[in-house]
């Protein structure tokens, strides 16, 4: 029997989920914390999900099509390459990570693990490959047209996504203009750009 996919119930479990997983790790959590912490009923739960192990699989995997369609938006940089345009993506790529502590945890915890979770080791790294390489296209075109200083391409990308997931992960205040100015004007030095 095949499980509702999308409801306000369904959401809850999920998001409860992921805070508790971000907070304990997967063996720690249980289904009784998470259906607390949504404020629903144990059996709740399996009406939405078979198991703890797929809710922690969709919590590992069902943000990466969130993070792919919203991170890999060129809105025209590489056809139209600017250093505002640049700017522009670096500041919404920084915000949108600050916004993701609890996903960043969670991507760690797997991260750390790969014996462990190998099937969601392989989404994460073919996310993690398209983003490098959607950085290094940005490098490249904007070293073609002059904007940005000789360098390696794909160095960039490495450092730019280690960048964002560890200022995330490094700084667990909540983000504030000061913070978050500093990490934006990092993230352009990455590119070469002195500001």
């Amino acid at each position: 029997m095949a499980k509702p996919r999308s409801s306000e119930k369904r959401n809850k479990i999920f998001q409860a989920g992921l805070r508790l997983f971000a907070q304990n790790g997967y063996s720690k959590t249980t289904i009784k914390d998470i259906a607390a912490e949504a404020n629903v009923s144990f059996g709740t739960v399996f009406t939405y999900f078979e198991n703890k192990e797929e809710l922690f699989h969709l919590c590992v995997t069902e943000p990466i099509e969130e993070f792919r369609n919203y991170l890999l938006e060129t809105s025209g940089i590489l056809e139209n390459f600017s250093l505002n345009k640049l700017k522009e993506i670096v500041d919404e790529h920084v915000a949108y990570f600050l916004e993701k502590e609890d996903y960043l945890r969670v991507i760690q915890y797997v991260i750390g693990q790969p014996e462990r979770f190998p099937e969601m080791m392989e989404e994460l790294d073919q996310f993690s490959d398209e983003f490098m390489s959607f950085i290094q296209d940005i490098v490249k075109t904007g070293m073609e047209k002059g904007v940005l200083p000789e360098g390696n391409p794909e160095e960039v990308g490495y450092g730019y996504l280690a960048f964002l997931m560890g200022a995330r992960l490094t700084f667990t205040d909540h983000a504030n203009v000061q913070l978050t100015n500093a990490f934006k004007n990092q993230a352009l030095r990455l590119f070469g750009i002195v500001v």
